[in-house]
Order: structure tokens, then C-alpha cells, then sequence
């Protein structure tokens, strides 16, 4: 649990130094172009290369530990037939979690806009949907949930990596629905040893949640565009999808992982 702990705690830190980071650059750059400085608007603009920095400093921080070598399965699609699954998984789960949100609509949206601010900048558009997705897999799937696997059995690694998963957000409207994806993503992974079906998953969501928010705004749940009866079906059908999709995953090999304590002496030997 030391070195997850560690490497949230690392994360949250890369977000303190990249915000810190980008606010001279944008002072510098408002004061280059318009020959003023606003403290109102330049805090705005440090949204994306807040981000962008974000992801540079994060990825260096991980090449240097040595989680984003190559070990033949990290960046593994695993198969065409897997990640098809993997998609049905994700995108029903996406429904079902809108519709617990819809319940739980009572939370606040802390970061409501930020995001707003994000899509009106295409920068920011490819960081939410794309660049951020591919980061957050790397850090809480390929090194946090790779290292509570070392420690225990895999039912409690995915649990705490979907809690940290869901505290990183900083968002109450965000941080339920973060703890339950986060759970699946982890489970993804321990699966697979695999960094890829946890990002399409994650870059489905994202993708449609910025889609939503750019041409929909004033929409918050999916009943407010479809109505309670068709909502009501596709809830059922995404129930029904979801336990299918899950259960077909299930049935695939799992990949090996040594480093898991409920590997035993004797399987590895005989693995090897």
C-alpha cells in the first residue's frame, strides 16, 4: 500500500506543480500578446497548459520509476474479440452510472467550470477526451493498481484502487461514479495486465461526456432528452448488457501476475 499511496499523493503534487508552473507562462504570454496583465483572465487560460504540463511531468515521473516499460503486456490490445467486449462493458456501465448520477443529482459540481472553460479550447477538448484518459490509465492502472496487486489479493486492489481512483477527482458529482468505474478499470487490468482496455474505456467516457457537454449544456441526465419509458429500457438493456459482457470478460484466460499474492510458489513454477 506504501508506494499506491505514494504514487497518489505524487499525482495530486504533478497537479500542484503544473498549475503552479503555468501561471507565469500564461502571465507572460497575455502580457507578450495584449500588452495588460488580468488576474481573471489569465487564471482561466491556465486551464490547458495547466493540463498539458500535467501530462508531461507525469509521464516523466513514470518513465524515470520505470512504469511505462515495455514488459510485452502493458500495451498489450490483448484481442479484437476482447476489447469488442471490453466496449459493450464500458459503454453499458457509462449508462448505468448516468442513471445512479440522475439519482444522486443532489452532489455538487465543483469542477462544472472548468470543464465548461475546457470546451471552448480545442487544447482542452483533446486533453478531457484523449491525452487525459491515456495518463490517468497509466498512473492508476499500470503503476497504482500494479502495485496494490503486489501487495493483496486482487479483490482488495481493485476496491482501493477505484477509492483513490474516485478521491482524485476533487468532485463530489464526479468521485461515486470515479469509485465504480475505477473498480472496473482495475478489474480490467488485473485481468489483462493491460493498460489498453482501461483506455478505451475511459476515452468512450470521456468522449461522451465532452460531446454532451459541448452540444448539449443545458442537459445534465439522459432522461431529460429521451423520456422516462425509453430511458427506462435502455437502463434495462445496458443491466442486461453489462452481466453479459462482464461475464463473457470473465471467461477469457487471465493474464499471469506474478507479483499477486494469490499466485502461489507451485503455480508459478509451473507457469514457468
Amino acid at each position: 500500500m506504501g508506494k499506491a499511496i505514494k504514487l497518489f499523493f505524487v499525482f495530486i503534487l504533478l497537479q500542484v506543480l503544473a498549475g503552479a508552473a503555468a501561471v507565469p507562462l500564461v502571465l507572460v504570454w497575455q502580457f507578450v500578446t495584449t500588452g495588460t496583465v488580468t488576474a481573471y483572465e489569465a487564471g482561466a487560460a491556465t486551464q490547458v497548459p495547466s493540463s498539458m504540463l500535467m501530462l508531461f511531468f507525469t509521464v516523466w515521473y513514470l518513465w524515470k520509476k520505470g512504469y511505462l516499460d515495455n514488459d510485452g503486456q502493458i500495451y498489450s490490445p490483448v484481442s479484437p474479440a476482447y476489447l469488442g467486449w471490453t466496449f459493450v462493458a464500458g459503454l453499458s456501465a457509462i449508462v448505468l452510472m448516468e442513471g445512479l448520477m440522475s439519482v444522486l443529482d443532489f452532489l455538487p459540481n465543483w469542477l462544472e467550470g472548468t470543464f465548461n472553460q475546457m470546451y471552448g479550447n480545442w487544447g482542452g477538448i483533446l486533453y478531457l477526451a484523449l491525452l487525459g484518459p491515456v495518463l490517468e490509465e497509466l498512473m492508476f492502472r499500470g503503476a497504482i493498481t500494479r502495485e496494490l496487486l503486489k501487495k493483496y489479493r486482487p479483490g482488495a486492489a481493485i476496491v482501493f484502487s477505484g477509492l483513490m481512483f474516485g478521491l482524485i477527482h476533487f468532485n463530489p458529482a464526479q468521485s461515486v461514479a470515479g469509485f465504480l468505474m475505477g473498480m472496473l478499470l482495475a478489474w480490467l487490468y488485473y485481468r489483462t495486465r493491460s493498460v489498453v482496455p482501461g483506455i478505451l474505456v475511459h476515452v468512450v467516457n470521456n468522449s461522451l461526456s465532452v460531446w454532451g457537454g459541448m452540444n448539449f449544456p443545458d442537459v445534465d441526465y439522459l432522461y431529460q432528452m429521451v423520456g422516462g419509458t425509453t430511458y427506462a429500457v435502455c437502463l434495462c438493456v445496458a443491466a442486461v448488457a453489462f452481466m453479459l459482457s462482464v461475464w463473457r470478460l470473465a471467461r477469457y484466460p487471465k493474464a499471469p501476475n506474478y507479483d499477486c499474492p494469490s499466485v502461489t510458489t507451485e503455480a508459478k513454477e509451473d507457469s514457468l
